[in-house]
């Protein structure tokens, strides 16, 4: 009786932890692969919502269609950034569309076939969205940079895509000015000291 009872609780115990696997499996399950950028392909509503960084709502949209674009902290839109900023996304959804899924994916910066989701299936409602802060790639930060957005509009089933592209940079030193202005009186003074050395040798 002991033994049934032991056996009975054991197969309880594996099927409860092989279904606590298969469920969060699916939860952090992402969708397949996109094609290239600039290919027509949207991704299934079927799926996990889940996403890698903050976002909030930044205002209001006055647009007809998809609008994206990147900005630094201050929210100033720019395309190009040095290694030590944060990138900050905004996103405008159409005005007509009151509710939206959103989706975005990074391609890998030398071989368009592959990279990472960023966001899948996020619920971000009507208006300005920005999302953020993001940092640059962990082992090939500097470099151009290509995102693909997609949003949804679930009752219609219509969907809304832009390609955006934007570069880290390394920063490179600037001298200070009075730094500037030793090496020119520095080489200067070397110019003419060895204006003078030719002319004892010629002499």
């Amino acid at each position: 009786m002991n033994s049934s009872r032991s056996r009975h609780l054991s197969f309880l115990f594996f099927a409860s932890f092989i279904l606590m696997i298969l469920l969060i499996s699916t939860s952090y399950a992402q969708p397949s692969t996109p094609p290239l950028p600039d290919e027509e392909w949207n991704p299934p509503l079927e799926g996990p919502t889940w996403g890698q960084s903050h976002y909030e709502m930044a205002g209001w949209s006055t647009v007809h269609e998809l609008t994206v674009w990147t900005a630094d902290i201050d929210g100033n839109p720019k395309n190009q950034f040095n290694l030590d900023e944060k990138v900050y996304l905004y996103v405008d959804t159409p005005i007509q569309w009151i509710d939206n899924f959103m989706w975005m994916y990074e391609y890998h910066q030398t071989n368009m076939s592959s990279g990472s989701w960023r966001f899948c299936k996020v619920e971000i409602g009507f208006g300005r969205f920005m999302f953020g802060p993001f940092s640059p790639n962990e082992y090939q930060p500097s470099g151009n940079y290509t995102w693909k957005v997609w949003i949804l509009e679930p009752e219609s089933g219509e969907y809304q895509s832009e390609v955006i592209n934007f570069t880290y940079t390394t920063v490179i030193p600037e001298f200070p000015k009075f730094s500037i202005g030793i090496i020119l009186f520095l080489l200067s003074s070397f110019l003419i000291l060895l204006k003078k050395m030719r002319k004892e040798i010629l002499y």
